[in-house]
């Protein structure tokens, strides 16, 4: 691993760290998100518990939330695993470098 190599993951970490936040705190909040949808359609159908549940979680924005979210979920994984790489890329640079002013 050279020191090339070491900056790209340090700078990738830093240019990175608030869209992984962001994405993080979408899926994070996706249990409110889902209560408020829910909540706001389930208050607008008519009929049984059940039916007034499901017409709400057929609504158009709660579809279309769990659509973002499946996407989001995605999104935030991958940066992770990114992430993650880069991490463990700084870290190796950092050993080897240790090895070498130590040996």
């Amino acid at each position: 691993m050279d020191d090339q190599k070491m900056e790209d993951s340090k700078l990738f970490l830093a240019e990175t760290d608030e869209e992984f936040a962001r994405k993080s705190a979408y899926v994070k909040m996706a249990p409110f998100y889902t209560k408020i949808i829910k909540a706001k359609y389930f208050l607008e159908a008519h009929g049984t518990v059940a039916e007034r549940e499901s017409k709400a979680y057929d609504s158009k924005e709660f579809r279309e939330y769990i659509r973002k979210l499946d996407e989001a979920t995605v999104e935030a994984d991958v940066l992770e695993a990114k992430r993650e790489s880069a991490k463990r890329e700084v870290d190796i640079w950092r050993t080897l470098s240790a090895n070498r002013r130590n040996g």
